[in-house]
């Protein structure tokens, strides 16, 4: 048995990447997006859009939109740091923020069309 790991080396790597992705694949459909910090994250960038980042003005509304979703300004960071250190979590999180500032816009979800054959 131990021949035959060391004589198609090239082939088990390839086994071993296919599992790994197999992995990541079906891990990444299961994250949800934490909502709480969606909603908190699209408030703070639209406070920043109004008043500037570093305004009196910005962070006293800052600190009170923080304090609305139960967020220190170091809990906020940590959390925003390990969405960001995170691969399976970004895209969900990216996309629930579209989807917010969206909505915020009166922009449409778009529909997806059912194709024929299709049970949902």
């Amino acid at each position: 048995m131990a021949r035959f790991w060391r004589k198609q080396p090239v082939a088990n790597l390839l086994m071993a990447v296919a599992c790994a992705l197999l992995l990541a694949a079906c891990n990444k459909q299961d994250v949800k997006p934490d909502m709480r910090l969606v909603e908190a994250f699209v408030e703070v960038r639209v406070i920043e859009q109004t008043y500037g980042a570093e305004s009196p003005a910005a962070r006293l509304s800052r600190q009170a939109t923080l304090q609305k979703y139960g967020y220190t300004t170091e809990s906020f960071a940590q959390a925003c740091d390990a969405v960001l250190n995170d691969d399976a979590m970004w895209l969900p999180f990216e996309q629930a923020v579209t989807e917010r500032i969206d909505s915020l816009l009166g922009i449409p979800k778009p529909v997806k069309e059912k194709k024929k054959g299709d049970k949902k």
